[in-house]
Protein backbone atom coordinates (compact mmCIF):
# COMPACT_ATOMS: atom_id res chain seq x y z
CA UNK A 1 0.00 0.00 0.00
CA UNK A 2 1.41 3.37 -1.05
CA UNK A 3 0.29 6.68 0.43
CA UNK A 4 1.31 9.77 -1.50
CA UNK A 5 0.87 13.48 -1.94
CA UNK A 6 1.78 15.60 -4.92
CA UNK A 7 1.18 19.22 -5.87
CA UNK A 8 2.79 19.74 -9.26
CA UNK A 9 2.87 16.08 -10.25
CA UNK A 10 6.44 14.98 -9.51
CA UNK A 11 5.56 12.80 -6.54
CA UNK A 12 2.39 11.58 -8.24
CA UNK A 13 4.49 10.25 -11.13
CA UNK A 14 6.88 8.51 -8.74
CA UNK A 15 4.01 6.99 -6.75
CA UNK A 16 2.28 5.77 -9.90
CA UNK A 17 5.51 4.22 -11.19
CA UNK A 18 5.94 2.33 -7.91
CA UNK A 19 2.31 1.23 -7.91
CA UNK A 20 2.55 -0.06 -11.48
CA UNK A 21 5.84 -1.88 -10.98
CA UNK A 22 5.02 -3.33 -7.56
CA UNK A 23 1.28 -3.92 -8.13
CA UNK A 24 0.63 -2.12 -4.85
CA UNK A 25 -2.49 -0.12 -4.00
CA UNK A 26 -2.15 3.65 -4.38
CA UNK A 27 -3.86 6.09 -2.00
CA UNK A 28 -3.86 9.89 -2.40
CA UNK A 29 -3.55 11.36 1.08
CA UNK A 30 -6.09 14.22 0.67
CA UNK A 31 -8.68 11.64 -0.34
CA UNK A 32 -8.03 9.71 2.89
CA UNK A 33 -8.76 12.67 5.16
CA UNK A 34 -12.18 12.42 6.72
CA UNK A 35 -12.15 8.62 6.64
CA UNK A 36 -11.32 6.50 9.69
CA UNK A 37 -7.73 6.20 8.37
CA UNK A 38 -7.52 2.64 9.65
CA UNK A 39 -5.77 0.21 7.33
CA UNK A 40 -4.85 -3.46 7.56
CA UNK A 41 -1.99 -4.80 5.48
CA UNK A 42 -1.95 -8.33 4.19
CA UNK A 43 0.90 -10.61 5.24
CA UNK A 44 3.97 -9.52 3.30
CA UNK A 45 2.34 -6.32 2.04
CA UNK A 46 4.65 -3.31 1.96
CA UNK A 47 3.88 0.13 3.36
CA UNK A 48 5.25 3.05 1.34
CA UNK A 49 5.06 6.84 1.49
CA UNK A 50 5.82 9.21 -1.38
CA UNK A 51 5.94 12.96 -0.85
CA UNK A 52 7.77 16.13 -1.90
CA UNK A 53 10.50 17.51 0.31
CA UNK A 54 9.33 20.67 2.10
CA UNK A 55 11.98 22.97 3.53
CA UNK A 56 14.49 20.11 3.74
CA UNK A 57 12.10 17.92 5.66
CA UNK A 58 8.80 16.03 5.71
CA UNK A 59 5.78 18.25 4.95
CA UNK A 60 3.94 19.06 8.20
CA UNK A 61 0.63 17.69 6.90
CA UNK A 62 2.29 14.37 6.05
CA UNK A 63 3.59 14.16 9.61
CA UNK A 64 0.10 14.94 10.92
CA UNK A 65 -1.48 12.31 8.66
CA UNK A 66 0.95 9.61 9.79
CA UNK A 67 0.30 10.56 13.40
CA UNK A 68 -3.45 10.06 12.98
CA UNK A 69 -3.51 6.95 10.78
CA UNK A 70 -3.68 3.42 12.12
CA UNK A 71 -2.07 0.58 10.23
CA UNK A 72 -2.21 -3.04 11.31
CA UNK A 73 0.41 -5.64 10.39
CA UNK A 74 3.18 -3.21 9.39
CA UNK A 75 6.24 -5.03 8.11
CA UNK A 76 8.49 -3.60 5.42
CA UNK A 77 8.23 0.20 5.35
CA UNK A 78 9.91 2.64 2.96
CA UNK A 79 9.63 6.18 1.66
CA UNK A 80 10.55 8.07 -1.50
CA UNK A 81 10.79 11.84 -1.43
CA UNK A 82 11.10 14.09 -4.47
CA UNK A 83 13.27 17.18 -4.44
CA UNK A 84 14.69 19.85 -6.69
CA UNK A 85 18.26 19.48 -5.42
CA UNK A 86 18.72 17.94 -1.95
CA UNK A 87 16.72 16.87 1.09
CA UNK A 88 18.78 17.75 4.17
CA UNK A 89 17.91 15.43 7.03
CA UNK A 90 14.53 14.33 5.65
CA UNK A 91 15.45 10.66 6.16
CA UNK A 92 16.13 11.12 9.87
CA UNK A 93 13.00 13.23 10.30
CA UNK A 94 10.81 10.63 8.57
CA UNK A 95 12.31 7.77 10.57
CA UNK A 96 11.60 9.64 13.80
CA UNK A 97 7.99 10.26 12.75
CA UNK A 98 7.24 6.60 12.04
CA UNK A 99 9.20 5.47 15.12
CA UNK A 100 6.61 7.28 17.24
CA UNK A 101 4.09 4.83 15.76
CA UNK A 102 6.30 1.90 16.70
CA UNK A 103 7.32 1.35 13.06
CA UNK A 104 10.79 0.89 11.58
CA UNK A 105 11.62 2.45 8.24
CA UNK A 106 13.92 0.13 6.31
CA UNK A 107 14.49 2.06 3.06
CA UNK A 108 14.50 5.68 1.97
CA UNK A 109 15.29 7.30 -1.36
CA UNK A 110 15.25 10.79 -2.83
CA UNK A 111 14.53 11.41 -6.50
CA UNK A 112 15.60 14.68 -8.08
CA UNK A 113 12.81 16.19 -10.14
CA UNK A 114 12.32 19.57 -11.85
CA UNK A 115 12.12 22.45 -9.38
CA UNK A 116 8.68 23.85 -8.56
CA UNK A 117 9.30 26.00 -5.47
CA UNK A 118 9.23 29.70 -6.38
CA UNK A 119 8.32 31.53 -3.18
CA UNK A 120 11.70 32.79 -2.01
CA UNK A 121 14.44 34.86 -3.66
CA UNK A 122 16.78 32.66 -5.67
CA UNK A 123 14.20 29.90 -6.15
CA UNK A 124 12.63 29.39 -9.57
CA UNK A 125 11.69 26.58 -11.93
CA UNK A 126 14.58 24.94 -13.76
CA UNK A 127 15.63 26.04 -17.24
CA UNK A 128 14.24 23.63 -19.83
CA UNK A 129 17.55 21.83 -20.53
CA UNK A 130 18.08 21.17 -16.81
CA UNK A 131 14.45 20.10 -16.42
CA UNK A 132 14.87 17.58 -19.24
CA UNK A 133 18.15 16.22 -17.85
CA UNK A 134 16.47 15.54 -14.53
CA UNK A 135 13.48 13.84 -16.14
CA UNK A 136 15.73 11.70 -18.34
CA UNK A 137 17.60 10.42 -15.27
CA UNK A 138 14.48 9.47 -13.32
CA UNK A 139 13.59 6.06 -14.87
CA UNK A 140 16.97 4.46 -14.07
CA UNK A 141 16.76 5.67 -10.48
CA UNK A 142 13.20 4.44 -10.15
CA UNK A 143 14.14 0.98 -11.41
CA UNK A 144 16.87 0.83 -8.77
CA UNK A 145 14.36 1.79 -6.09
CA UNK A 146 11.91 -0.87 -7.28
CA UNK A 147 14.65 -3.52 -7.25
CA UNK A 148 15.60 -2.60 -3.68
CA UNK A 149 11.98 -2.72 -2.52
CA UNK A 150 11.32 -6.07 -4.19
CA UNK A 151 14.48 -7.51 -2.63
CA UNK A 152 13.54 -6.12 0.78
CA UNK A 153 16.79 -4.21 1.12
CA UNK A 154 17.54 -1.58 3.73
CA UNK A 155 19.45 1.68 3.59
CA UNK A 156 19.06 5.31 2.67
CA UNK A 157 20.08 7.26 -0.44
CA UNK A 158 18.39 10.61 0.11
CA UNK A 159 20.77 13.26 -1.30
CA UNK A 160 21.24 15.23 1.95
CA UNK A 161 23.41 17.89 0.30
CA UNK A 162 25.57 20.48 2.05
CA UNK A 163 24.90 21.58 5.63
CA UNK A 164 21.94 19.20 6.09
CA UNK A 165 21.58 19.81 9.83
CA UNK A 166 21.38 23.59 9.42
CA UNK A 167 18.87 23.32 6.58
CA UNK A 168 16.58 20.88 8.38
CA UNK A 169 16.83 22.19 11.94
CA UNK A 170 17.32 25.93 11.46
CA UNK A 171 15.76 26.84 8.10
CA UNK A 172 12.96 24.26 8.17
CA UNK A 173 11.27 25.47 11.40
CA UNK A 174 11.24 29.01 10.00
CA UNK A 175 9.87 27.71 6.69
CA UNK A 176 7.07 25.73 8.36
CA UNK A 177 6.06 28.53 10.71
CA UNK A 178 6.07 31.50 8.38
CA UNK A 179 5.90 30.25 4.78
CA UNK A 180 3.43 27.35 4.75
CA UNK A 181 0.27 29.43 4.84
CA UNK A 182 -2.15 31.17 2.46
CA UNK A 183 -1.68 34.75 3.66
CA UNK A 184 0.44 36.01 0.78
CA UNK A 185 -1.58 34.57 -2.10
CA UNK A 186 -3.26 37.12 -4.37
CA UNK A 187 -4.22 37.63 -7.99
CA UNK A 188 -3.18 40.31 -10.45
CA UNK A 189 -5.19 41.98 -13.20
CA UNK A 190 -4.83 38.93 -15.45
CA UNK A 191 -7.36 36.94 -13.40
CA UNK A 192 -10.52 36.15 -15.39
CA UNK A 193 -12.32 34.16 -12.68
CA UNK A 194 -12.09 30.90 -14.62
CA UNK A 195 -12.00 28.78 -11.44
CA UNK A 196 -9.23 26.46 -12.65
CA UNK A 197 -7.33 27.07 -9.42
CA UNK A 198 -10.40 26.03 -7.41
CA UNK A 199 -10.54 22.67 -9.18
CA UNK A 200 -6.76 22.22 -9.00
CA UNK A 201 -6.35 22.58 -5.24
CA UNK A 202 -5.85 19.08 -3.76
CA UNK A 203 -7.37 20.11 -0.42
CA UNK A 204 -10.34 22.11 -1.72
CA UNK A 205 -8.89 25.17 -0.04
CA UNK A 206 -9.78 27.75 -2.72
CA UNK A 207 -13.17 29.25 -3.55
CA UNK A 208 -14.31 32.09 -5.79
CA UNK A 209 -15.44 35.26 -4.07
CA UNK A 210 -18.35 37.38 -5.30
CA UNK A 211 -15.98 39.20 -7.65
CA UNK A 212 -15.03 35.81 -9.17
CA UNK A 213 -11.51 36.08 -7.83
CA UNK A 214 -10.06 33.18 -5.82
CA UNK A 215 -9.80 33.35 -2.08
CA UNK A 216 -7.58 31.03 -0.05
CA UNK A 217 -8.71 29.47 3.20
CA UNK A 218 -6.82 28.16 6.19
CA UNK A 219 -5.96 24.62 5.08
CA UNK A 220 -3.33 25.62 2.52
CA UNK A 221 -0.23 23.39 2.47
CA UNK A 222 1.52 25.63 -0.08
CA UNK A 223 1.91 22.93 -2.69
CA UNK A 224 1.74 25.76 -5.27
CA UNK A 225 -0.46 23.79 -7.65
CA UNK A 226 -2.78 26.78 -8.01
CA UNK A 227 0.12 29.01 -9.07
CA UNK A 228 1.56 26.51 -11.54
CA UNK A 229 -1.86 25.59 -12.98
CA UNK A 230 -3.14 29.11 -13.67
CA UNK A 231 -3.23 29.57 -17.47
CA UNK A 232 -3.24 33.36 -17.17
CA UNK A 233 -0.26 33.70 -14.80
CA UNK A 234 -2.62 35.58 -12.50
CA UNK A 235 -1.71 34.02 -9.15
CA UNK A 236 1.10 35.49 -7.10
CA UNK A 237 2.59 34.76 -3.69
CA UNK A 238 3.60 38.11 -2.30
CA UNK A 239 6.15 39.77 -4.55
CA UNK A 240 8.45 36.76 -4.74
CA UNK A 241 6.81 34.93 -7.66
CA UNK A 242 6.73 37.82 -10.10
CA UNK A 243 8.49 36.99 -13.33
CA UNK A 244 9.09 33.38 -12.34
CA UNK A 245 8.15 30.29 -14.31
CA UNK A 246 5.55 27.57 -14.00
CA UNK A 247 6.00 23.81 -13.94
CA UNK A 248 3.68 20.81 -13.99
CA UNK A 249 4.81 17.24 -14.53
CA UNK A 250 2.99 16.12 -17.65
CA UNK A 251 5.22 13.23 -18.65
CA UNK A 252 3.57 9.81 -18.97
Amino acid sequence: MIFYFSGTGNSRWVAQFLSDELSDTLRFIPDELGTDMHYTLKDGERLGFVFPTYGWGVPPFIEQFIGKMRVDNVGYLYFVTTCGDDTGMTAEIFCDIVARKGWLCQLGYAVQMPESYVCLPGFDVDPKPKEQRKLDAVPDRMHQIVDDIVDGRGGFDTLPGAMPWAKSHIVRPFFNRFLVNPRHFKVNDQCVGCGICVKACPFGNISLADNKHPQWHEHCVQCMRCYHTCPHRAIEWGRFTRGKGQYLHNRD
